[in-house]
């Protein structure tokens, strides 16, 4: 208040000059608290927006990665007995579609070899099915089967292990109209897990088993 001249003022008007300043520091006080709280608003919209952004960027790439395996033709879903499915040429090996028995396998480990017109009526039913070619001799190949055994029995909803000897690889994964195949030296459960992520329960015939 020193910068006031109040020489010549009176009393009333000098009250009234400090109560005026005052009222403009109050202003100048106001604004400058308004503008710290629009910067510090501003912060987190600008936190928000790139937290977002790197967000979707993960999404955007989550999404658009590509699906595991390989999509094959649809061969149709008409059930048929064994005597012609048994006939049919289906258009992979092991089959992810086409016409098929009745009757379908259910989820767990098989030590046997299952008919394929059943195996598909399983894929129809959003099954994930592992089929697998090992030597006797081949212990590693055989170790990955024991793996392979636990995970199934451990998690056995719609999935199904399963010897296949005509099996032109070591490993088929095989889900409806999807199949990957890979040997030894390319198997492992991150691969596994990341089919049966894809297209458990993903058949076009919905089951509740």
């Amino acid at each position: 208040m020193r910068d006031l001249d109040w020489s010549g003022l009176s009393k009333r008007e000098r009250k009234k000059l400090v109560k005026e300043r005052k009222r403009q520091e109050a202003i100048i006080e106001k604004k400058k608290a308004n503008f710290g709280k629009w910067i510090g608003i501003a912060i987190i919209i600008g936190v928000i927006l790139l937290g977002g952004a790197w967000v979707g960027k993960g999404i955007v790439r989550e999404v658009s990665k590509p699906l595991p395996g390989k999509l094959l033709a649809d061969l149709g879903r008409e059930h048929i007995p064994q005597s012609q499915w048994e006939k049919f040429k289906y258009n992979s090996n092991p089959p992810t579609s086409g016409p098929h028995d009745p009757e379908w396998i259910r989820a767990g480990v098989y030590d046997t070899p299952q008919g394929d017109g059943h195996l598909i009526h399983s894929l129809e039913h959003g099954y994930i099915i592992i089929s697998y070619r090992c030597e006797d001799q081949d212990k590693n190949c055989l170790d990955f089967v024991d793996k392979l055994k636990e995970k199934v029995k451990k998690d056995s909803w719609k999935f199904i292990l399963v010897p296949r000897p005509n099996l032109d690889t070591n490993f088929a994964l095989t889900a409806w109209r999807r199949i990957d195949k890979f040997d030894l030296r390319e198997a492992s459960m991150d691969r596994v897990n990341s089919f049966v992520k894809a297209f458990r329960n993903h058949g076009p015939e919905q089951t509740m088993e």
